[in-house]
């Protein structure tokens, strides 16, 4: 008895074509004249030309191998249940690049603002002036309104601790760690991805 291994992505992405194949979903793993077959039986068709969010169940996929090759055995070490994201193929924009800068651009002086403003609010509800004013005459027994000796060095302080604490200092990162938005951003896929199952499998429209 041959023994396949088949290790199926949470999510797969399929652009333009309607013919969804295994290697398009799964890694699978055994004697390689079988792979090579395996890799190429379509397990699902798409059926729209819009873009649509599709379920396809491990079980239907070990049935269509089961329909080529019935002296095998099938281990799934993978996902149960497959998100098949459907998007036709778009026309290339020849203004796409132009585009895409204004995006960054756009993105860039939002969070830079939001972020500013964000700063200053906290300051002004914490009274952080009127607490540099204090600690400049505590410690230096005289009056400063405008304390730059502290003021200078926190600021400095809060920018270093926002780029150690989000472990990037440009495009390099300071350590091999995910930052804590990478972690954010992974956690929230899965619960995307998660809750698409279960929309879907409500809807009725697992294959």
């Amino acid at each position: 008895m041959n023994n396949v291994y088949i290790k199926a992505s949470k999510k797969t992405c399929i652009i333009g074509k309607k013919d969804v194949i295994i290697d398009d979903i799964a890694d699978i793993e055994g004697r390689k004249d079988i792979i090579d077959k395996l890799k190429n039986i379509i397990v699902f068709t798409i059926d729209t030309d819009e873009k649509k969010n599709y379920l396809l169940s491990i079980i239907t996929v070990i049935t269509e191998i089961q329909k080529v090759f019935e002296n095998i055995t099938i281990h799934n070490v993978g996902e149960e249940d497959i998100i098949i994201s459907y998007s036709p193929k778009k026309k290339e924009c020849k203004y796409k690049n132009l585009i895409n800068i204004f995006k960054v651009i756009f993105v860039c002086i939002t969070l830079f603002t939001g972020g500013g403003i964000a700063i200053m609010t906290f300051h002004t509800d914490a009274a952080v002036p009127d607490v540099f004013v204090k600690l400049y005459s505590l410690f230096l027994g005289e009056e400063n309104l405008n304390p730059l000796i502290i003021e200078i060095p926190y600021s400095i302080g809060l920018a270093v601790g926002i780029i150690v604490f989000f472990n990037h200092f440009s495009s390099k990162k300071l350590t091999d760690d995910p930052t804590p938005i990478e972690v954010e951003m992974r956690l929230y896929e899965r619960d995307v991805e998660d809750c698409i199952i279960e929309n879907l499998s409500d809807e009725g429209n697992k294959q």
